[in-house]
């Protein structure tokens, strides 16, 4: 037999049997419609939203030119919120707010009942990154005021855990930044009593105005001390009276004594003027890195306590009127779809059988 007539013999079984074949289609058909009708209606709430950029949630520096900042998130952004929307933080959220384990009728006392609860909200709960780059949260449910309600509280609670991770950030940064304050401070103040020991020591106050005072009056103590003692040395060669003479060498003499005064206070003033003027210029540094730490510490603390923003919502979850499952007319058609094949291959399996005597064939094995 060549393989046309295989091939008409095999349609024509099919066309012998077509009856039969129709009517276990049909019944199938009928049976799937009769079940479908029993199977429960679910609703499908969405909410819609975007990640907001961290760029929101950084301080902005006083009197300088601030960069284009962004308002949406990046890739990382996004993946970060869906790791909190799939995380055990929400479900553990939903389930003391939504009483899930009654709700689903799942009995707590059972060792498997977080494992089975698991199973049941991953099946009804999905959150996915649609082509605009928004993300889509969903909840499927049999109650859709229900299912509503509970894709609005997890879009809540995922802002909630977003904000929280972006204020432990904040919180870290300015308790570092306070921490360097408040050890600038702390050197400063040792910086300072060193150099109130070392102006001790050396008689220094001010040392810019007394190096200055220094050098002015120690040009005029001299000035008066050689011009005294030029006048007496004249009043000598000259055989003035002695009391002009006693007067002048004792006028000179004074001035002599404030002159040696003047260049011992001085001596010891240039010892210590290269130590003094090297912790000032330490204090100052210091001071001006601790304005600008404390500024810092300022704004990080006004960005701490300003509420930010995690998300942008686009679309909040409504009440769906529509039944997203089950789809009655495509589960009807493809059982009937399949039983027709199945009883297709059936029939023409049992006539090879008939045909060709399966039990010579084995017997003959």
């Amino acid at each position: 037999m060549n393989q046309d007539d295989t091939l008409l013999d095999l349609l024509a079984v099919l066309y012998k049997w077509k009856w039969k074949i129709f009517l276990t289609s049909f019944i199938a058909a009928v049976v799937a419609a009769g079940a479908s009708l029993m199977l429960p209606n679910y609703f499908e709430a969405h909410t819609l939203f975007y990640a907001a950029s961290p760029d929101l949630a950084q301080p902005k520096s006083i009197g300088q030119v601030q960069a284009k900042q962004k308002v949406y998130g990046n890739e990382n952004d996004l993946d970060r919120l869906l790791s909190i929307a799939n995380s055990s933080k929400i479900l553990d959220y939903l389930t003391e707010n939504f009483n899930l384990y009654d709700h689903y009728e799942i009995k707590r006392d059972d060792d498997k009942a977080r494992h089975k609860l698991n199973l049941k909200f991953n099946k009804l709960y999905n959150t996915k990154k649609t082509k605009f780059d928004a993300i889509d949260l969903s909840v499927e449910d049999k109650d859709p005021v229900f299912a509503a309600k509970m894709a609005n509280a997890a879009r809540v609670k995922i802002e909630a855990l977003a904000q929280e991770l972006l204020k432990s950030s904040q919180k870290k940064l300015l308790d570092a930044t306070y921490n360097s304050v408040v050890s600038k401070e702390r050197e400063q103040q040792q910086l300072v009593d060193s150099l109130d020991r070392l102006g001790k020591t050396y008689g220094i106050f001010s040392s810019d105005a007394q190096a200055e005072s220094f050098g002015s009056t120690l040009i005029e103590i001299e000035g008066k001390y050689l011009k005294m003692s030029g006048e007496l040395e004249y009043l000598k060669s000259s055989q003035a009276p002695q009391d002009s003479i006693a007067k002048a060498q004792a006028k000179t003499n004074g001035l002599k004594r404030q002159l040696d005064n003047i260049k011992a206070d001085v001596n010891n003033f240039s010892k210590g003027y290269p130590m003094y003027k090297n912790l000032e210029r330490r204090i100052r540094d210091f001071g001006n890195a601790m304005n600008i730490d404390k500024e810092k510490m300022a704004q990080l603390k006004a960005t701490y306590e300003a509420p930010i923003t995690a998300i942008h919502l686009i679309e909040s979850a409504e009440t769906p009127v529509y039944k997203s499952r089950p789809k009655r007319s495509i589960l009807v058609v493809g059982i009937a779809a399949l039983t027709f094949v199945l009883m297709s291959l059936w029939t023409i399996l049992k006539h090879q059988i008939e045909k060709n005597n399966w039990r010579e064939h084995f017997r003959n094995a």
